[in-house]
């Protein structure tokens, strides 16, 4: 009986492991099937461009780097499993886009150090996940209330933008952001309620069955969006929706994968059923979600092949303690010398190439998964699909902005906090224990 199960279990693993690794590898070709239809469609001025010349080598390049996928099938946590598969997918559009910009620099040196800095950056975060602690801090009915107190909140903040005249009901949204002028406080409390109190609350209602409380969650989040003029605010509740679906018939695993590889095929089909009108779907996704962070981390190699490395002075708290802050923020800085818009940029990029170059940016991207190991930690007796789901809105945020951002103005060290005060849901335990000796029926 011991043997029987410890084959089911073993063969469970495996299934596991094929499965993830199937999708995660199908999601890769999608997405160098999309960088191309991306660079026909795109400005110049993005260098984004596509040489069946490169091809191949572009083609091996990404095939490479691929085999690093088995490695996520070791994650225990959404977290570091999400994080690491997110950042996987820009350093991969990276890779296949540096054989075919015009941006010169030394490319060799920058796809070396972009794989050497994803796989630092995953090692810690997907293998560092035991909680220091099992006691629940906070009861259920105590966390009922917290997370009702950080929709009123959130409501009010809300309402004070609305009150200040800080909104405007429109799609096109450029220049109008540009212009708003938040006074400090709400400067963080703004994305904070948005990323990371908004979808918390939400997660924590849907889980607990009361369906009501998280819509008003949700109908909240979306009344940011005037005020924000972020398409990542306006699509916030569709994001937290697709997720509970996907969270509702697959594994976490799986839902983490199919967040990135369903939308790209909307948009490729969206493409193809209208090639004369890609604007909505296709550029909101595969270009603007998926390509331009990739983009980023080519830009910022060409940038700072060229101009003094920040030293991480781009943090506004470290520029302030040393007195070496920046002369305007590194968004403002990359906008400025390409002339495509606010270039805010991944934790790869920022914390990685701008702050320490490419020949460091391995050990700063390795920080940085420890950062995220953290959350893994606080969040470790947690229901994954609980994680998951509250943490879904900073882990897309974490694709455009610094970790620092992420942490400090969206709210990342609230999000830890408040998943190592929430008690574990009854049985999760149990199930956790269970999954080392029996195998997992529902799949990856």
């Amino acid at each position: 009986m011991v043997w029987a199960g410890q084959i089911t279990l073993r063969n469970g693993v495996i299934n596991r492991l094929a499965t993830i690794t199937v999708l995660a590898w199908s999601f890769l070709a999608l997405l160098c099937v999309s960088l191309v239809l991306v660079s026909q469609d795109v400005q110049p001025s993005f260098h984004i461009g596509f040489d069946s010349r490169n091809a191949w080598q572009a083609a091996l390049s990404v095939a490479a780097f691929s085999s690093c996928v088995p490695l996520l099938t070791l994650a225990r946590s959404p977290m570091g499993f999400a994080a690491s598969f997110y950042l996987l997918a820009i350093t991969a559009g990276y890779l296949w886009l540096s054989y075919f910009t015009p941006l010169q620099y030394d490319h060799v040196a920058a796809r070396l150090s972009a794989a050497a800095s994803w796989a630092a950056f995953a090692l810690p975060a997907l293998l560092i996940t035991r909680s220091p602690s099992t006691r629940d801090l906070l009861n259920h009915k105590q966390v009922n209330l917290l997370a009702g107190c950080l929709i009123l909140l959130s409501t009010g903040i809300a309402a004070r933008g609305y009150s200040l005249g800080l909104f405007h009901f429109v799609i096109d949204h450029e220049l109008l952001r540009a212009t708003l002028n938040f006074p400090t406080w709400m400067r963080y409390a703004i994305p904070i309620s948005a990323t990371t109190a908004l979808p918390f609350a939400y997660a924590w209602f849907f889980t607990q069955k009361r369906y009501f409380i998280a819509a008003i969650a949700l109908v909240v989040s979306l009344a940011y969006y005037p005020i924000t003029l972020n398409k990542t605010t306006m699509l916030t509740p569709l994001w937290l929706i697709a997720m509970t679906v996907l969270l509702r018939f697959t594994s976490w695993r799986i839902a983490v994968v199919l967040s990135l590889m369903l939308p790209t095929i909307l948009g490729l089909s969206a493409l193809a059923l209208d090639p004369n009108s890609p604007e909505l779907i296709f550029r909101a996704i595969n270009f603007r979600m998926l390509a331009i962070p990739a983009s980023a981390i080519d830009h910022y190699n060409h940038f700072f092949s060229t101009h003094p490395l920040t030293n991480f002075c781009q943090i506004s708290i470290i520029g302030k303690i040393f007195g070496c802050s920046l002369p305007e923020q590194l968004g403002i800085m990359m906008a400025e010398e390409y002339h495509t818009g606010n270039y805010n940029a991944s934790l790869l990029a920022t914390e990685g190439i701008a702050a320490v170059g490419v020949y460091f940016a391995p050990i700063a991207t390795l920080l940085c998964g420890l950062v995220i190991a953290l959350g893994n930690m606080a969040s470790d007796r947690l229901d994954p699909a609980f994680v998951l789901l509250s943490g879904s809105i900073l882990l897309v945020a974490m694709m455009n902005v610094p970790l620092s951002t992420v942490m400090l103005t969206h709210g990342g060290i609230l999000l830890f906090t408040l998943w190592l005060v929430t008690p574990r849901k009854p049985g999760t335990e149990r199930a956790k224990e269970n999954t080392a000796t029996v195998p997992n029926t529902s799949g990856p």
